[in-house]
């Protein structure tokens, strides 16, 4: 199944003192797209137009920080879906491209959760 469709990405948030180009580019090197036939289908049903992921990444300045990074995903101007979690120990203590496997967990659950909700009937928009 092939999904001739993108998605609107904003990025926003803060991970130290780092410029917000380097965040951006770390989150966009860790997106994943919805890759199994269900994650697929249930895309299909928000694809058009072309729905709108908001990731925000927070990771304040000074040691100890936890940090979290959250997805929404918007789809005809309605919240779809989204996911949060807490930042793993090395995302925290590295440059912000150490971020990238976590957005990419992220991502995945996501995608995931998604894929489930279709599943069960409910519906994909609620």
């Amino acid at each position: 199944m092939t999904i001739q469709q993108g998605i609107r990405l904003h990025v926003d948030g803060m991970y130290g003192g780092y410029p917000h180009s380097v965040l951006r580019d770390a989150v966009l090197q860790g997106v994943a797209c919805p890759s199994s036939e269900a994650e697929l289908r249930a895309f299909g049903q928000i694809a058009s137009p072309s729905p709108h992921l908001r990731i925000t990444v927070m990771r304040p300045t000074g040691q100890g920080q936890q940090g979290s990074i959250s997805a929404r995903l918007f789809s005809r101007e309605h919240f779809v879906i989204g996911e949060r979690m807490s930042m793993s120990p090395l995302a925290r203590s590295q440059s912000p491209f150490s971020v990238t496997s976590d957005v990419n967990l992220m991502m995945a659950r996501l995608w995931d959760d998604l894929a489930a909700r279709a599943g069960h009937g409910s519906a994909v928009i609620p």
